[in-house]
């Protein structure tokens, strides 16, 4: 890719609330010499790194026999399926130890063996952020402290590693971009956005009989099991934390979307510099991140909720998540540990 540099960390967590522009993100995490994991995934991303960490990763998944016999091999094909079926493994590993909801399948990404994924949460060494080879970033949707692994959240908090990204966003501008990704009919040359999540598929149903988005948006500021909301409520202690690094939505758009490129550079230099990457180009950088094509993308823009929002709404708003609201309301100051 144009501008890609070399990433200093080598693994990157990104928390990205649901429909805050994780595309985003993971457009300056790829910039920056990553390869996406987890939420943000697609075949072919994954390029065979050192042949010391990729045999490291098969001899943990299958064991010293079948590993060297697949590194040993000429079939190509069958050791990059191996592979494969490794990472959508530790994806899901992953998943259940950082407490992140996954859906059954996601584009692009074979099916998870269940077998694969049992002897990796019993192998010990599985429990090594670093087992996947390369520069990986792995993006999830939440980071909830009740339900995370204790042993990965304590090393992070002993060591500062990996190194943490929360990517937040408006929260009014949260539900409506919700309610318009679950109500609006999939393209017919792509597959159903909604995926397997069932909280989504759920309000699917249930938004789409509803007659207008005043009754929609009622309902989102009305009932508690709304998807993303109580997440953005227990996700609040990464806006706080002095070792989490903080990006908004309103920063990273730029101007195709309402933000200012002073705001968008600015953004991508704070986490480059948070990664200890210091010969990043910001400019070069941000002129890749607005993606229109990218999967999930629908409008891209700040502020839309004002198009929708009545005063009823806003006092809704005010009543039932006002704490929440006002503080994603803005990009989080930076501080001298973190972003």
């Amino acid at each position: 890719m144009t501008g890609t540099v070399v990433a200093a960390d080598s693994h990157v967590v990104v928390v990205s609330l649901r429909k805050s522009g994780t595309h985003l993100i993971g457009e300056v995490m790829r910039a920056l010499g990553y390869a996406p994991f987890g939420a943000v995934r697609a075949s072919g991303d994954v390029e065979f790194a050192d042949p010391v960490q990729v045999r490291r990763l098969l001899e943990v998944a299958y064991g010293s026999e079948e590993a060297a016999r697949l590194l040993g091999g000429q079939d190509r094909t069958a050791l990059a399926a191996a592979f494969e079926a490794v990472v959508a493994a530790l994806h899901k590993v992953w998943a259940i130890r950082l407490g992140a909801p996954t859906p059954l399948s996601l584009p692009g990404v074979p099916g998870v063996d269940a077998g694969l994924v049992g002897r990796l949460l019993c192998a010990p060494e599985a429990a090594d952020f670093h087992l996947l080879p390369g520069r990986c970033c792995w993006f999830v949707h939440q980071l909830d402290l009740t339900a995370a692994d204790p042993a990965f959240l304590n090393t992070w908090l002993d060591t500062g590693r990996p190194r943490i990204i929360f990517n937040y966003r408006s929260l009014p501008d949260i539900l409506v971009s919700t309610i318009n990704f679950l109500v609006r009919d999939a393209p017919p040359d792509r597959p159903d956005p909604v995926g397997t999540f069932p909280d989504h598929r759920v309000y699917r149903d249930i938004l789409r009989s509803l007659p207008d988005m005043d009754a929609r948006l009622h309902l989102a500021l009305t009932d508690p099991g709304f998807p993303g909301m109580e997440t953005a409520r227990r996700s609040l202690w990464l806006l706080r934390h002095p070792a989490v690094c903080k990006v908004s939505f309103e920063e990273l758009i730029g101007p195709h979307g309402g933000g200012t490129s002073i705001a968008q550079q600015t953004a991508v230099a704070r986490i480059a510099d948070f990664l200890g990457n210091h010969a990043a180009h910001p400019a070069t950088i941000a002129e890749q991140i607005f993606n229109p094509n990218s999967f999930t993308f629908h409008q891209g823009r700040t502020g839309t909720w004002r198009e929708h929002f009545g005063p009823g709404h806003a006092e809704l708003l005010q009543r039932n998540y006002g704490d929440v609201a006002s503080a994603y309301g803005a990009p989080a100051a930076t501080n001298s540990s973190a972003c």
